[in-house]
């Protein structure tokens, strides 16, 4: 009679949706005569290890899953043996079961999802954009009327205006002392986040290029592209910016000398981008000219630039491929190698493969906030995980006696902010900082790239539907990951120590823990979304996902998120849309009542201004930028 009442409950379940595999072990528990035993093994496992399908490890008061997930651990009655009261307690166990299944979506599902998208060329549409999360319900802002705000392509035009044709550019005058000054400035403030060239090899090309003039060939190029570089760099300044320092003055405003002078020589080099053909010295011109226009707040001519450096590159290594195929030694691009003979293939071999690495990383992180298509790059297999650093030869004759000799002086005619030259750190010791920072950003897009598999493969609007303990996994595991990547970070790269004094923060200390953090905010995302926007409670996985949108609060209103607002470098414009994100994060926070149940109202209120004021610094060269801030100011 026993089971003839379980098989009937079975039954009802099935009409009303539960899982085959639940279903399958029931059969199983019903044909086999060993079914008792694993009855047992199903019983004492948790409610939570049932829903999820996977083995509990029993452990009293909480088992290890639970423990990890942060959720609480609830076991189901021990079975007694009476024939009413085993009924009534498989009954109790599998009315839990069949609620926390109605509500949540199989695993399989989004595992399916996840497998469709293992290919990066897939992910076409930008959802981890600033703009998506301008969208959430939460905020009730009106798509069609706002939507320039989140657009970058419908400002372009209007940014365009403002660089570029007007007023004409004359050929800026080539003097070796001022070339050589802004090469050196370029490879220690520009050079040090995107490694790609050979150092020794530019220094060598400014001279050739100021002793004999300017030509028309990629070398003239290549300088002109750099030296346009380092008239626009600032030194990193490691103190944090506040409301007043923000308001002060604007971008436009600051160092508005320099990029004049900046803007001459990128567009004397650009005159020269139609004559480049392909080698991998083209690559490396149309690679730095996207950074220049970065740095000048322009992302879709740089992701234009971008594109056509990796599709460049992508016909570069086809051409090498069936050079070596056919033995052609002459079809060698040797343009870019110093002179000395015996490191010509090695050289080579380490600047192809920092051009793919930086070509990957640039385009990628355009692609991330714009909903633009990628260069077919993405589709060769590459068989180097990471680039091969460079030797200390590549660094010769680049030491301090230099650098103070002929370039602080020159440089400070160029930037008034580039006079502190007191403390300039050793050449050799920042190129090994610059290879520990390259190393370790290539080794966190990885993971970065497999956040975005697991959350951003599509709208917002369906993380209300996913399998939220599948989801609260997968976000621990990527924690676990990014603490694995931060302990592996060499000192000289590395802020996350708690007692670290932030006046002493270097621009390649920072730079690490921005990653890191804002890799974390888009994991924490998807559950503060989830937290105002899901209706049905899950009372297993509650705690859990509210401490992880409690994570996405505490990580906004960090202080090392406000050093270097004011500093201009290739990441300026995404800093400005990460700072409208984090905002956009403090204010939804605030709206279902976080923030207060947080005690960090007043907190949250303060870092709402900074924010503000830090893209109110920047919307003069933005149009995009100034719209957002204005979004912001009404949805606040």
């Amino acid at each position: 009679m026993d089971r003839q009442r379980n098989n009937a409950s079975w039954s009802s379940r099935r009409r009303d949706g539960t899982s085959p595999s639940l279903l399958a072990s029931a059969n199983n528990d019903r044909t086999d005569n060993i079914g008792p035993a694993r009855r047992q093994r199903a019983i004492t496992a948790c409610l939570v290890c049932r829903a999820r399908k996977v083995r509990c490890s029993n452990g009293k008061p909480s088992c290890s899953g639970c423990v990890r997930l942060g959720c609480e651990c609830v076991y189901p009655e021990p079975p007694r043996y009476g024939p009413q009261s085993s009924n009534q307690s498989n009954s109790e166990v599998l009315d839990i079961l069949h609620e926390l299944l109605r509500r949540l979506p199989p695993a399989t599902e989004s595992r399916r999802e996840i497998q469709a998208t293992s290919s990066v060329t897939t992910i076409s549409l930008a959802f981890t954009a600033m703009g998506h999360v301008f969208e959430w319900p939460v905020f009730g802002i009106n798509r069609p009327s706002h939507g320039v705000a989140f657009d970058v392509l419908g400002t372009s035009h209007v940014q365009d205006s403002n660089h570029g044709t007007s007023p004409a550019f004359g050929m800026p005058r080539l003097d070796g002392e001022e070339i050589s000054a802004l090469l050196t400035r370029f490879l220690r403030m520009v050079h040090i986040m995107n490694p790609i060239l050979d150092c020794t090899t530019l220094m060598n090309y400014g001279r050739a290029v100021a002793e004999l003039g300017p030509q028309w060939d990629p070398r003239t190029c290549l300088v002109l592209v750099a030296a346009a570089l380092g008239a626009i760099a600032d030194p990193f300044n490691s103190s944090t910016d506040t409301i007043e320092t923000l308001s002060s003055s604007s971008s436009r405003q600051d160092g508005a000398q320099s990029r004049l002078r900046a803007e001459s020589y990128y567009q004397s080099a650009r005159r020269r981008f139609g004559l480049l053909g392909i080698s991998l010295m083209a690559c490396h011109c149309h690679l730095l000219s996207g950074i220049y226009l970065l740095y000048t707040l322009r992302p879709v001519e740089a992701w234009q630039a971008f594109f056509q450096a990796s599709s460049l590159y992508t016909v570069y290594l086809k051409t090498q491929a069936a050079v070596r195929i056919t033995n052609d030694s002459d079809g060698g691009d040797i343009e870019m190698l110093p002179d000395e003979h015996d490191c010509h293939d090695q050289l080579r071999q380490c600047l192809e493969q920092r051009m793919y690495w930086s070509c990957i990383k640039s385009e990628s992180e355009v692609c991330a906030e714009v909903e633009l298509p990628r260069s077919a790059l993405y589709t060769i297999d590459y068989p180097y995980q990471f680039p091969s650093p460079p030797t200390p030869k590549s660094v010769e004759g680049l030491d301090d006696s230099q650098y103070h000799s002929t370039s602080a002086s020159s440089a400070a005619n160029i930037s008034p902010s580039s006079s502190h030259t007191a403390d300039i750190q050793d050449f050799k010791e920042l190129h090994e900082s610059t290879w520990f920072n390259y190393l370790s950003e290539i080794s966190l897009s990885r993971l970065s790239n497999s956040v975005d598999q697991a959350f951003y493969t599509m709208p917002p609007s369906s993380w209300a539907s996913m399998n939220l303990l599948d989801m609260i996994t997968t976000a621990c595991d990527f924690e676990r990951q990014i603490e694995r990547w931060q302990e592996t970070l060499p000192l000289a790269i590395s802020c996350f120590d708690k007692s670290l004094d932030l006046s002493t923060v270097s621009e390649l200390q920072l730079a690490p823990w921005l990653r890191s953090a804002n890799i974390k905010l888009r994991i924490y995302r998807p559950f503060l979304y989830c937290l105002a926007h899901r209706r049905d409670q899950c009372w297993p996985v509650d705690d859990a996902l509210r401490q992880l949108a409690q994570k996405a609060v505490l990580l906004c209103l960090d202080p090392l998120f406000n050093f270097g607002l004011r500093h201009r470098d290739a990441r300026t414009w995404f800093k400005c849309r990460e700072t409208a994100c984090r905002a956009l994060i403090l204010i939804c926070a605030g709206k279902i009542g976080l923030l207060q149940r947080m005690s960090l109202e007043q907190a949250a209120h303060e870092a709402l201004k900074v924010c503000l004021a830090h893209l109110r610094y920047w919307e003069a060269e933005s149009d995009d930028i100034r719209l957002t801030r204005q979004a912001l100011e009404k949805a606040i």
